[in-house]
């Protein structure tokens, strides 16, 4: 009897601008370079053979580094375990399962294959699509890319497969109406090519469900590797995405949500018991490493200041023992109370986005802080460094996200440029850093800027060029002109940010880091670590410690990303072939050797 089944797929991204320029290939051609087989001879009876993707093509990403889950595929998972009951849910990523290897263990097709997709994962999810519409099989696309691009599903999906009426896209939310929807129109067989959903985030998507094939918990390589922690519990820790609340108040304009309707980005609670009772579920046995830690996913916590206050206090009556960092704003700082409320409830780190450390840029990207920077009379350096010290006193650590590239950035010399003045920054404030490129992200306001005025590097939406260059909309490196002060050269910005990661992420960096927050942590417990429960301050500490470690984790992801390996060129190497200012390519002549195969 055939096994009833549906795939939730959280595709990778891929190295695929090697393909550039790509004036005379299709999808069918990225799935080739892909498989490393020709794609135009797919049939319904050969497609396993194109489904899977060659591991070495991969492209690492810092959702890769730090070994976090992607929440969405998690989240469509469970909503599809508790709405249909009759069929198994199996998670496919093409890298710790794969669909050949499902399909034929099911000895039979899923009834449908749900995907979500980020921009830079998208290519993997149009090459899977038209394999999977090869063999008939109904594939269902939501995720923040077709939100803010849905015509892409139509020039890049449906053109290219036998059978187009088996595609669907979900734009905004898989609430628990959509995805009702969509199983009704599935058993109908009567799939509709666009849905909408509204709700962010809902309550009840948790639980033991029986019907549910997770993938094998992602782990943290790093700790794998240093010496004695790779013989100790902390060997498995790992770092579990859960969400409060969901949707953001800001429109950054390098944001892919900065676009979008309000409806679909607006800030939705869940109910602080149901999310207590999501993280009790997983602590139901002994408490350790494995289950200890986690990240609050919203991209800023700080804003829903009056909401997030009732969470905190749940979780601090709770007998619940966890640590957790979260992204949250500088100006946190300043607010003892909830700063004292999210150290009690197990907050250890923060992600703060810092952006800039020169105020011209930050009015370019219309960063909300700027009117709290001209009010305070300080530069940006010391606006920053006097929050930071005040979020140190709590025993709370720190990085932060730098953009490079902006208009007022410059390059005078390898030893004379921004990414030199940030990786200063970081150092003497004791932070980590997350460095990464100005990039037009589909859907944002600056994305739409560049296309009208042709400053997208890569073309126009819907070309094939600019299909290819959606894999570098990981924020590794740039897609737009550069600006004249950085010789308009992306290779300028390349080396400015793997210089960051590299300084700042160097394993000596990260003990010096780690040792002074594990000492901070220890004099400023959590719930759980208060009066003389010793052992339990200890594990808060440690658990601030390897927040601050896990931080050079950016330095091994640039490393990944800038050296050539398996006949792929990595991003120096490629850029510098690309690089057509003589002036440029003199002073990274000598340089770019140590990234070449």
């Amino acid at each position: 009897m055939p096994i009833n089944y549906f795939i939730v797929y959280n595709p990778l991204t891929y190295n695929i601008m090697d393909l550039l320029p790509a004036d005379s290939i299709t999808p069918i051609d990225v799935i080739s370079y892909l498989t490393g087989q020709n794609a135009h001879e797919i049939t319904p009876e050969n497609f396993l053979k194109f489904v899977d993707f060659q591991p070495e093509k991969q492209r690492t990403t810092m959702v890769d580094a730090l070994a976090i889950e992607m929440y969405a595929g998690i989240y469509i998972q469970n909503q599809l375990a508790r709405l249909a009951k009759d069929h198994i849910i199996v998670m496919v990523d093409g890298k710790r399962k794969f669909f050949s290897q499902v399909i034929q263990e099911k000895k039979s097709l899923p009834q449908a294959v749900f995907i979500s997709a980020m921009s830079s994962s998208f290519p993997a999810a149009v090459a899977a699509a038209i394999v999977l519409n090869h063999a008939k099989i109904p594939v269902i696309i939501g995720g923040i890319h077709v939100s803010t691009m849905p015509e892409d599903e139509d020039i890049f999906i449906r053109k290219y497969s036998p059978h187009p009426e088996l595609i669907s896209i979900v734009k905004g939310a898989g609430d628990s109406i959509v995805i009702k929807n969509i199983l009704d129109d599935l058993k109908n067989n009567s799939l509709k090519k666009e849905y909408t959903g509204f709700k962010l985030i809902e309550d009840g998507v948790w639980g033991d469900f029986q019907n549910l094939e997770p993938l094998e918990p992602l782990k943290i390589n790093l700790l794998n590797r240093l010496p004695i922690i790779k013989y100790t519990p902390l060997k498995d820790f790992r770092i579990n995405p859960v969400a409060p609340f969901t949707g953001c108040l800001f429109s950054c304009k390098f944001c892919s949500i900065s676009t979008l309707p309000e409806k679909h980005k607006g800030v939705q609670f869940r109910d602080p018991d149901d999310f207590v009772e999501e993280l009790r579920s997983y602590q139901k046995g002994t408490v350790d490493f494995k289950n200890r830690y986690y990240f609050f996913t919203p991209d800023n916590l700080f804003p829903s200041r009056k909401n997030l206050i009732s969470f905190l206090n749940k979780i601090i009556e709770s007998d619940l023992r966890i640590d957790y960092a979260v992204q949250i704003s500088i100006e946190v700082a300043d607010d003892e109370e909830l700063l004292k409320l999210i150290r009690a409830s197990g907050g250890t780190h923060f992600f703060i986005g810092l952006e800039s450390l020169d105020m011209r840029n930050l009015k370019h990207i219309n960063k909300h802080i700027v009117g709290d920077i001209e009010k305070s009379g300080m530069s940006v350096e010391d606006y920053y460094s006097a929050k930071i010290k005040k979020i140190h006193a709590h025993g709370i650590s720190i990085h932060g996200s730098f953009i490079v590239g902006l208009p007022y950035d410059y390059y005078n010399s390898a030893t004379d440029n921004t990414g030199v003045d940030i990786a200063k920054f970081c150092i003497k404030n004791r932070i980590g850093a997350q460095p990464s490129t100005i990039v037009d992200l589909p859907g944002s306001v600056f994305f739409n800027e560049s296309q009208e005025n042709n400053q997208f590097i890569y073309g126009k939406k819907g070309t094939m060029d600019y299909f290819l260059s959606l894999s570098i909309a990981d924020l590794a490196e740039t897609n737009k002109i550069p600006p004249d002060s950085l010789y308009n050269s992306p290779l300028v910005i390349a080396s400015m940010v793997f210089y960051i990661s590299s300084k700042v992420g160097s394993p000596v960096r990260a003990v010096i880091n780690s040792t002074i927050i594990f000492m901070r942590s220890f004099i400023h417990p959590t719930k759980n670590g208060k009066g003389f429960k010793m052992w339990q301050r200890y594990i808060d500490a440690v658990c601030s410690a390897v927040s601050q470690t896990a931080v050079a984790l950016y330095k091994e992801q640039g490393d990944s990303l800038v050296k050539s390996k398996h006949g792929v060129r990595g991003i120096m190497e490629r850029l510098y072939d690309a690089e057509k200012n003589p002036e440029v390519r003199k002073l990274f002549k000598d340089y770019i050797h140590q990234f070449t195969e």
